[in-house]
């Protein structure tokens, strides 16, 4: 069990305060000592916590903040921020690019139906025109 020097990991009272800019280290090894006891780390942030006078949160905070710090990483596992957001905006941008792909489709479809439209207006039209020189052509054979 590693010995603390504000006895947060025994339950004892604080015998003396961390050095400024130790008090990272020393909250982390607080925890640890505490998780090495068997206690779960949200029980021990919380118990840490009430010894200091801090939040629980900013146990935590503390505790994986240093723990990073550590050469092997402190056992906590890190994810790139930046891979959390590239993800984020990669899918907002391909959001984008398949509504624009849709908005695209639907102007083409609507384009194309206007397009038959008329080429149906043509047909009958020309279908028309057809029977009347049709007609024309009998009137004319006949004489």
């Amino acid at each position: 069990m590693s010995t603390s020097t504000n006895g947060a990991a025994s339950g004892g009272a604080a015998t003396k305060k961390p050095a400024h800019g130790d008090i990272g280290r020393q909250t982390y090894e607080d925890v640890r000592a505490l998780i090495e006891q068997g206690m779960k780390k949200t029980e021990a942030f919380a118990k840490v916590a009430k010894q200091s006078g801090r939040s629980a949160n900013t146990v935590m905070t503390q505790y994986y903040r240093t723990a990073r710090e550590q050469v092997d990483g402190g056992g906590v596992r890190r994810t790139a921020r930046t891979a959390r957001a590239g993800a984020r905006t990669a899918a907002r941008s391909a959001n984008q690019q398949t509504e624009r792909l849709i908005s695209e489709a639907k102007t083409a479809i609507d384009a194309l139906q206007a397009h038959i439209a008329e080429l149906e207006r043509d047909l009958e039209r020309a279908t028309q025109e057809s029977k009347e020189l049709e007609k024309i052509r009998k009137v004319l054979h006949k004489r």
